[in-house]
């Protein structure tokens, strides 16, 4: 089971992923847009940046940076050669990568254009200002990463303009290294908890024999039960990269929590997406380290896990 104290690297890999999403969430300013806050801008002494380059500032992070020149992060890492843990130095040198326009053509969606150019969807919207609920329009011009693909792969041929979340259907998953921010969450709906699957509790939050710890709750269900969001919230993860978890959704909820889903057989949302309190977002499976369809459930404050029992109704 993914939660016994054999399991312990899947549980720091969960921890980080959490602890990741808390901090680019904390990092999102009014209507979820990242914020960097620099003073040293507020003094006349900056040094002249060479053309086409970004001279770093006491503070400044490769997110941060990135985010104040519409570039994506991984492009600018990788325009630099920059190694990890990525640390800037002040007065250091960066070049910014060369952003790219496209013109949309009819047919043309965020989603299309995205698997055209292996662009991800968020980037596009945040490159352009893209309102909700991201529709764009034939002769329109977007603003495209340096790091966009030459454009090989057909886009869509209706002849509408359409809308689609930014965070809709991707080619491939997201590593958890590439979880980004997202929008923040809405108001919470009610002072608990739903269930988020009806079955019996198979095991419980906390203590077990044999040295072990569950960090949630193991819920055992038919597989292809629906699985709803316990509040109203934002997914800051969803994926398969976690060794023993299996499909996992991780949704950030107003007020520091993000609940855990795992194990699922199907996962019905994508990172970015806004979730209802009960809204159906994943099918109860056994993916990952349990031999019988269920869902574990955890719920986080940072990365600590808390007892769900405090917010469950009995």
């Amino acid at each position: 089971m993914a939660t016994t104290s054999s399991h312990t690297t899947r549980l720091q890999s969960l921890s980080w992923l959490v602890l990741t999403a808390a901090l680019l969430a904390a990092c999102a300013g009014p209507g979820g847009r990242a914020e960097v806050i620099d003073r040293s801008y507020q003094n006349d002494n900056r040094a002249a940046a060479p053309a086409g380059a970004y001279i770093v500032q006491r503070g400044d992070t490769v997110y941060g940076v990135a985010q104040r020149n519409g570039v994506s992060t991984r492009s600018l890492i990788d325009w630099n050669r920059l190694r990890p843990p990525f640390l800037l130095v002040p007065g250091q040198a960066l070049q910014l990568p060369q952003s790219r326009n496209y013109t949309v053509q009819r047919g043309d969606s965020v989603y299309a254009i995205s698997r055209r150019f292996g662009v991800d969807m968020t980037t596009i919207v945040r490159l352009n200002n893209i309102p909700s609920p991201y529709t764009i329009h034939t002769g329109q011009r977007l603003r495209l990463p340096a790091n966009a693909g030459p454009g090989t792969q057909i886009a869509s041929t209706s002849q509408k303009p359409t809308t689609v979340s930014p965070s809709g259907p991707v080619t491939k998953p997201a590593a958890p290294r590439q979880v980004v921010s997202v929008p923040r969450p809405p108001a919470r709906a009610g002072d608990g908890f739903v269930w988020p699957v009806e079955g019996r509790v198979v095991s419980s939050f906390g203590s077990k024999t044999g040295g072990r710890h569950n960090d949630g709750v193991n819920i055992a269900a038919p597989k292809g039960a629906p699985v709803r969001a316990a509040e109203n919230g934002v997914v800051a993860y969803a994926g398969k990269e976690i060794r023993g978890f299996g499909n996992l959704l991780l949704i950030k909820h107003d007020g520091g929590l993000i609940t855990a889903y795992a194990h699922a057989d199907s996962l019905l949302v994508a990172r970015g997406d806004v979730v209802t309190r009960g809204q159906v977002v994943a099918k109860v499976g056994k993916t990952g380290g349990v031999d019988n369809p269920q869902l574990h459930f955890e719920v986080r404050r940072g990365t600590k896990a808390v007892d769900p029992g405090q917010f469950l109704p009995g």
